[in-house]
C-alpha cells in the first residue's frame, strides 16, 4: 500500500512529459516525437497554424461516405504502390522516407504508418515543419481511425482536424498489406459553390441561380459565407457601382441584405456584362477621330512653330517678339494635348495630368498674349513724362515668373490629391447619364472651380488691357486681334464652366469628350489663326509703296497738301519727271530728282504721323526749352549739337524713343542726310 502513491506519481510525470514532447515542436528526437525543420525553398504553400488544446470553436468531424477529391493532379494510388515498396523494403526508414515525401510534394499533409508488429507512426507537416508522432493520443486519435475505418486500398471518408491544422478537412487513401497499413492525408480545398461540399458546410449556397452566379471565397475554408453572388450576364443589379463586386456571402448567412438578386438589363444599358453594371460604352471609332484631329493640330502647332523660327528676322515676325510667339505656340501644343489626355480610359494618371497640361498651356499662351498687350500700353500711352521700354527678355522674365507660380500651383494640388489617394479617397467617381447607364469620369474637386475662376480672373485682366490700349496703333493691326484671341476664350470658357457643372454629369461620355473637343477648337484654334494668319498674310505683302504700307492705319487723303505754303511749294518749280524723257536727262538730274523725291515724301511722312499720334511732341524732336535760367542758356546752346542718343535697335524694337519711332520733325532721318535738299528744307521749316 505505500508504494501505490509513488507510482501513480511516476505514471503522471512520464504521461506528462510525453503531452509536452508531443506538443513542443522544436526537439530534436527522432525516435520520440520529433520535428525536422523544412529549407525554405522546399517549404510548402499552405500555412498551417497549431491550434492550442482546449479550443471549443472547432470540432473534429468526419463525413459518413467515403469520397474522392476533385481537381487532384497527383496518381495517389500510384504514389501510394510505390510507397508501401519502399516501407516492406527497409521499415526502420519510414521517417526518412516519409520526410522525402512531404517535402518533395506540397499536396500532402501527412502520412500514417502501422505495421503488424505494431509500429506507429504518424508524419505531419505543420507550420513549416514535419513532425513525427509515434503515440496515439486524443489530439491524433482521428487519423488513426480513419486508418482502421478502410478494410481494402482506396478513399476513407472524410474528416476534420481541430488541433494541428486550423479547422482544415482531408481527405485520406489507405492501402493496406499483410506487413503494413499506409494512409496519406490531402487537405481539401472548399469550394463552396459546389454542391459536392454541402456536407462540409452544413448546406449549400444562397445565390439567386436565375440571375447570379456564385464565385467562391477559398480563404473561409468550411466557414459558411465563403462566396460571393456575381449577376449573370444580361443582368444589373440598380445599386451597383464601379467598386461593387456582388453580394457576399456572409451578408446573406447573416441576413443583412434582404435582396440579392439581379435584373434583366435595358436596351439603356450598353454595356451588361461586367459584375452586374448597366455601363455607357464609349465609342473607340468616334475617340480615334477626335484623336486624330488632336494630333494633327499639334502637329500644325509644331510646324508654325519651325516657320516662325526661320523668318524671325521678317519684318512682321520681329515686330510681334518671335520668342513670345513660340511660347504662345507651346502653350497652344499643351492645350491642344488635353483633349489627347482624355482619349484613354479614366485612371489616376489621367485625372491629375489634365490639369497640369490644361493650366500651364493656358498661362503659357494667354500670359503671353497679355503681356504683349502690356507692352502695348506701355509703349503708347501718353501725357507721360518718360517713356517706358519694355523688352523681350523683360516679358520673358515676366512670363517665368506667371509659369513657375501656375506650376507651383499645380504642385500643391498634386500633393494634396495624393494625400487623398492615402487616406482612402479615390479620384475617380461614377456617373450615370440621364438613362441611368454608369460611367467612371474623374471626380469634380472644389480645387478645380478656384482654378476655374483664377483663368477667367486672367482673361479679364486682358480685356482691361485690351480696353486701356484702345487708342495705341500697332503695327498690323496686332492689338486688335490679340484682343479678339481673348475675348472668344473669355466667352467660351465661362459657358462652358457653366455648363460643365449643370449639364455635363448626365452626359454620355462620348457627348462630354466632344464637347472638351468642340471648346478647345472654339478657343485654342481661333487663337491660333488670330496671332498667326495675319503676320503671315502681312509679311506677302512687304513689296508695296509707303502709301499702301500706312494706309491700314491713316486716312486715305492723308498724303494730300494741307498747306499750299507749307514746305511742298519750296520746289515747284522744279522739273517733273513726267514732261521730260529719261533719253533727254544726264545722270546727275535723274539723281537729283530722286533726291527731291526722296524728301517730299520723307516730309509728308513727317505731317501724317504727327497729326495721328497727338503723344508726340509739335516742337522740333520734342526737345525741352531753353532753360528758364539766362546763365544756361548760351551753355546749353552750345553744347546742344554735340549731344547724340545713341539708340539700340532690334528685331522686335525699332526705336528707343516715341520721336525716333515715328520719324518725328526732328530733322531727317539717317537715311538721307546726304540730300542736299534737306538743309534746304530745314532752313525753309526755320
Amino acid at each position: 500500500m505505500n508504494t501505490v502513491p509513488p507510482l501513480l506519481l511516476l505514471l503522471f510525470l512520464l504521461f506528462r512529459n510525453i503531452r509536452a514532447t508531443n506538443a513542443n515542436p522544436t526537439k530534436n528526437n527522432n525516435s520520440n516525437g520529433s520535428t525536422l525543420q523544412l529549407s525554405s525553398k522546399n517549404a510548402p504553400n499552405q500555412n498551417y497554424r497549431l491550434i492550442p488544446d482546449g479550443n471549443v470553436e472547432c470540432t473534429t468531424k468526419t463525413l459518413s461516405e467515403a469520397r474522392s477529391p476533385t481537381g487532384l493532379n497527383l496518381d495517389i494510388p500510384f504514389m501510394m504502390d510505390d510507397l508501401k515498396m519502399h516501407v516492406e523494403k527497409n521499415l526502420a526508414n519510414f521517417s526518412n522516407i516519409a520526410e522525402k515525401i512531404l517535402l518533395a510534394r506540397s499536396e500532402l499533409a501527412g502520412i500514417v504508418l502501422r505495421s503488424s508488429e505494431n509500429y506507429l507512426m504518424l508524419a505531419l507537416r505543420v507550420q513549416e515543419s514535419v513532425k513525427f508522432l509515434r503515440n496515439k493520443t486524443e489530439e491524433t486519435k482521428i487519423y488513426w481511425d480513419t486508418l482502421s475505418s478502410v478494410d481494402r486500398d482506396g478513399w476513407a471518408p472524410p474528416f476534420r482536424d481541430c488541433y494541428y491544422f486550423r479547422a482544415t478537412w482531408f481527405n485520406a487513401y489507405v492501402a493496406k498489406t499483410k506487413s503494413v497499413a499506409l494512409g496519406l492525408f490531402l487537405p481539401v480545398r472548399i469550394n463552396q459553390c459546389d454542391e459536392v461540399f454541402a456536407d462540409y458546410i452544413g448546406g449549400s449556397n444562397k445565390c439567386d441561380k436565375d440571375t447570379t452566379i456564385c464565385v467562391p471565397l477559398y480563404e473561409y475554408g468550411d466557414r459558411r459565407g465563403g462566396y460571393r453572388c456575381v449577376c449573370q450576364k444580361g443582368y444589373y443589379y440598380p445599386g451597383a457601382n464601379f467598386s461593387w463586386r456582388g453580394f457576399f456571402g456572409e451578408d446573406i448567412e447573416n441576413s443583412r441584405i434582404s435582396s440579392y438578386g439581379c435584373e434583366i438589363c435595358p436596351a439603356k444599358c450598353d454595356v451588361c456584362d461586367s459584375g452586374g453594371i448597366c455601363e455607357a460604352r464609349r465609342d473607340l471609332n468616334l475617340r480615334t477621330v477626335i484623336l486624330s484631329i488632336q494630333l494633327a493640330c499639334m502637329a500644325i502647332a509644331v510646324i508654325i512653330a519651325v516657320v516662325v523660327f526661320k523668318q524671325r528676322k521678317c519684318k512682321t515676325i520681329a515686330s510681334g517678339m518671335w520668342t513670345v510667339l513660340e511660347t504662345i505656340l507651346l502653350g497652344i501644343f499643351l492645350l491642344y494635348a488635353t483633349v489627347v489626355v482624355r482619349f484613354f480610359e479614366p485612371a489616376i494618371v489621367q485625372c491629375l495630368l489634365e490639369p497640369w497640361a490644361r493650366e500651364l498651356g493656358f498661362i503659357i499662351c494667354y500670359g503671353a498674349i497679355i503681356l504683349k498687350l502690356y507692352r502695348h500700353l506701355i509703349e503708347f500711352r501718353t501725357r507721360k513724362a518718360h517713356r517706358w521700354v519694355v523688352k523681350d527678355t523683360d516679358l520673358l522674365k515676366y512670363l517665368f515668373i506667371m509659369t513657375l507660380s501656375v506650376f507651383a500651383y499645380m504642385a500643391a494640388y498634386t500633393s494634396i490629391s495624393l494625400n487623398f489617394m492615402q487616406e482612402d479617397y479615390s479620384l475617380l467617381h461614377e456617373s450615370r447619364t440621364t438613362e441611368g447607364a454608369s460611367y467612371e469620369a474623374c471626380k469634380p474637386l472644389w480645387w478645380d472651380y478656384v482654378t476655374e475662376m483664377g483663368e477667367i480672373t486672367i482673361l479679364f485682366f486682358g480685356i482691361h488691357l485690351s480696353y486701356a490700349s484702345r487708342n495705341a496703333r500697332t503695327q498690323f493691326q496686332e492689338r486688335n486681334f490679340l484682343c479678339a484671341a481673348i475675348s472668344v476664350e473669355l466667352a467660351v470658357s465661362t459657358l462652358f464652366y457653366i455648363a460643365r457643372v449643370i449639364i455635363f454629369p448626365e452626359l454620355h461620355p462620348d457627348l462630354v469628350l466632344i464637347a472638351y473637343f468642340i471648346r478647345t477648337h472654339c478657343t485654342v484654334t481661333p487663337t491660333l489663326l488670330l496671332v498667326f494668319v495675319p503676320k503671315f498674310w502681312y509679311q506677302q505683302k512687304q513689296v508695296r509703296s509707303l502709301a499702301q504700307e500706312y494706309s491700314c492705319r491713316i486716312p486715305v487723303d492723308a498724303f494730300k497738301e494741307i498747306n499750299a505754303h507749307g514746305p511742298l511749294a519750296v520746289n515747284n518749280s522744279d522739273v517733273e519727271v513726267g514732261e521730260v524723257t529719261l533719253a533727254d536727262m544726264s545722270p546727275d538730274d535723274i539723281r537729283a530728282e530722286l533726291k527731291r523725291l526722296y524728301m517730299q515724301l520723307e516730309i509728308f511722312k513727317n505731317k501724317t504721323i504727327c497729326r495721328d499720334n497727338p503723344h508726340i511732341s509739335k516742337r522740333r524732336g520734342g526737345r525741352k526749352a531753353q532753360h528758364r535760367r539766362f546763365s544756361l542758356q548760351n551753355l546749353y546752346g552750345k553744347h546742344r549739337a554735340q549731344k547724340q542718343i545713341e539708340q539700340e535697335v532690334t528685331e522686335a524694337e525699332p526705336s528707343r524713343t516715341p520721336e525716333d519711332s515715328v520719324c518725328s520733325t526732328e530733322g531727317t532721318s539717317g537715311i538721307y542726310n546726304d540730300l542736299p535738299s534737306s538743309a534746304h528744307a530745314d532752313h525753309s521749316k526755320q
